[in-house]
C-alpha cells in the first residue's frame, strides 16, 4: 500500500507542477533590465497598456513593421486628449537600443505610469509635431519615480523634443554635446522614435530636464532658516509660466521678459525662500548694473562662475542662438554657490529662425539681458576671446564638430527617412520665411540638403568669429 500512495502523491506533485508552468507562461516573463539592474516583469495586463503600434497606420505611410536600432518610446493616453496646461495620466513603455535593430513589435522593457502633457511655445501653436514633457510616477500615482531613458542616469522628469522646424534632426543633439565638453551643466540626450497610441511620430530627442536630481544638477534639498536655498529659474515670455518673479532688472527695464522659478516648485517653495530667491537675483542685478559693476572685490564677478558664464556665451555666439539671455535661458545657484547658466532650445540656431534670417557676421546676444551688461567689461571680453581660440583647437574644431555630425547620421540611420514619411510635408510649407544672405531660399528640400545648409552655417560662423571676435572689445567701457 505504501507505493500505491507513494506513486498516487508523485502523480499529484506533477500535475502540480505542471499547473504552475501553465500559470507561469501566461505571464509574459520579460527578463527587464536597465543599467544591469532587474526591474519587473510584463504582466498580460500591463501589455494591453503598451499601445502597441498601429499597423494600419504603418501601412498607410509606406513603412510596414520596421526595425530600428534606436530606443522606442510608447506613450499610452488610455483614451485621453494630450493638453498643454493640464496633465493627463497613462503609461510610458520603453524598448532599449539594440545595435542589431529589432521590430518595433518587440516586448518593450519596461512599461511605467506616467503624466504626459504638450509644451513649448511657437512649437506648440504653429508646429503639427508636438513636444512632450514627461514624468515618470509609482503605480499609484504617489510618488515620482526615477528611471533610466534610452540609457541616460535615472529622473523622474524629461522632455521628448520633437524636430519640426529642424530638417536636420540634430541641432539640438549637436549643441548639448558640444555645451557637455564645457564648464557647468548641460542637459544628457538621444535620439528615439516614439509612437503616441499605436501613431508613429517619428525621430524625437529624449532630453534631460533641467531640474535638481542625482543624475542632472545636484543641488541642495535644503535651506537655511533664513529662506537662503538652491534654485533654479528661467527667463522667458510674459505669462508662458507661472511663479514669476519681480526682480530689480525687471522692475527697472534693464532685462526682457519674466523670470520664473522652477525649483524649489510652486508646491514645496516656501515664501521665506522664494523672499530669499527674489532678493539674491535683485542684489546682483543692482550690482551689475550699477555705476561700479566692473569693481573685482564688489562688482558682478563675485557673483557668477566666470568660466561658466564664459562658456555659455560662446556657444550661444557660435550657433547663432539670438535667444541666448532673452528666451529658454536657464540660471541656477547651489546653496552659498555663485550664478550659473545652463544651455537650453537650440532648434533655431545656426540661421533656422523661422521668420528671420540671421546674419553670420554681428553678434547675436550682445544686446540681451545681463549679457549686454558683462560685455562692457574688459575683463570679461579678454577671457571670451582667450578662450575662443583655445576651443577653436578642441571642442569648436571644424573636425571635431564633422566627427559629432557624421555620428550622428549614423546614429539616425534610416530613421530619418522614416520620419520624412510622416512630416514630409514640411517641406513643402517653406517655413522658413526669407533668403540667405546670398539670396538663395534657407528652407531645404530634403533631409540631407539641410544637413548641407548647416555645416555651411557652421563653417561661416567659425571662419566670421576667427577674424572678428575682437571686434566684442568695442562694446567695453573700460
Amino acid at each position: 500500500m505504501k507505493w500505491l500512495k507513494r506513486l498516487v502523491l508523485c502523480v499529484l506533485m506533477t500535475v502540480f507542477l505542471f499547473a504552475v508552468v501553465i500559470a507561469a507562461n501566461s505571464v509574459v516573463n520579460v527578463d527587464i533590465r536597465i543599467q544591469g539592474e532587474q526591474v519587473k516583469n510584463i504582466s498580460e495586463k500591463e501589455m494591453k497598456e503598451w499601445a502597441a503600434p498601429d499597423m494600419k497606420m504603418l501601412d498607410y505611410y509606406g513603412l510596414g513593421e520596421f526595425s530600428t536600432t534606436l530606443p522606442v518610446v510608447y506613450l499610452n493616453t488610455k483614451g485621453q486628449q494630450i493638453l498643454k496646461e493640464n496633465k493627463i495620466f497613462g503609461t510610458v513603455a520603453l524598448l532599449e537600443a539594440d545595435e542589431n535593430g529589432q521590430s518595433v513589435f518587440q516586448i518593450p522593457n519596461s512599461i511605467h505610469s506616467a503624466s504626459i502633457n504638450y509644451r513649448g511655445a511657437s512649437s506648440y501653436s504653429e508646429f503639427d509635431k508636438k513636444q512632450y514633457k514627461i514624468k515618470f510616477y509609482d503605480n499609484k500615482l504617489s510618488e515620482e519615480k526615477n528611471v533610466s531613458l534610452a540609457g541616460m542616469g535615472r529622473s523622474s522628469e524629461w522632455v521628448l523634443n520633437g524636430p519640426y522646424l529642424d530638417k536636420t534632426l540634430m541641432r539640438n543633439k549637436l549643441c548639448y554635446d558640444l555645451a557637455r565638453e564645457l564648464n557647468g551643466w548641460a542637459p544628457d540626450s538621444r535620439f528615439v522614435e516614439v509612437f503616441t497610441d499605436g501613431r508613429y511620430e517619428g525621430v524625437y530627442l529624449a532630453v534631460e530636464a533641467i531640474t535638481n536630481g542625482d543624475s542632472r544638477l545636484r543641488l541642495s534639498k535644503f535651506s537655511l532658516l533664513s529662506g537662503e536655498c538652491a534654485y533654479i529659474v528661467n527667463r522667458n515670455r510674459l505669462g508662458t509660466e507661472i511663479n514669476d518673479l519681480e526682480t530689480y532688472g525687471y522692475v527697472n527695464g534693464y532685462t526682457n521678459n519674466t523670470l520664473y522659478l522652477t525649483y524649489p516648485s510652486e508646491n514645496k517653495v516656501t515664501v521665506r525662500q522664494r523672499d530669499y530667491i527674489q532678493r539674491d537675483i535683485s542684489q546682483f542685478e543692482e550690482i551689475l548694473y550699477g555705476e561700479y559693476f566692473t569693481d573685482s572685490n564688489l562688482g558682478y564677478e563675485t557673483y557668477i562662475d566666470m568660466d561658466n558664464w564664459v562658456d555659455y556665451f560662446i556657444i550661444n555666439e557660435v550657433s547663432m542662438n539670438h535667444d541666448a539671455g532673452n528666451l529658454s535661458t536657464y540660471i541656477y545657484k547651489e546653496l552659498g554657490g555663485d550664478l550659473q547658466l545652463a544651455v537650453w532650445d537650440f532648434n533655431n540656431s545656426f540661421d533656422n529662425y523661422q521668420w528671420f534670417s540671421v546674419t553670420k557676421d554681428e553678434f547675436n546676444t550682445v544686446e540681451n539681458s545681463w549679457m549686454n551688461r558683462v560685455c562692457q567689461d574688459r575683463v570679461f571680453v579678454d577671457r571670451v576671446v582667450e578662450r575662443y581660440k583655445e576651443l577653436r583647437k578642441s571642442t569648436f574644431s571644424d573636425e571635431h564638430i564633422q566627427e559629432m555630425i557624421d555620428s550622428y547620421r549614423q546614429q539616425l540611420g534610416d530613421s530619418a527617412e522614416r520620419n520624412f514619411a510622416v512630416w514630409g510635408y514640411s517641406f513643402e510649407e517653406n517655413l522658413l520665411v526669407g533668403d540667405k544672405q546670398d539670396g538663395s531660399p534657407r528652407d531645404a528640400g530634403s533631409h540631407e540638403e539641410a544637413i548641407e545648409h548647416l555645416e555651411n552655417a557652421i563653417h561661416s560662423r567659425l571662419g566670421y568669429l576667427d577674424e572678428n571676435i575682437d571686434i566684442l572689445y568695442k562694446y567695453c567701457k573700460n
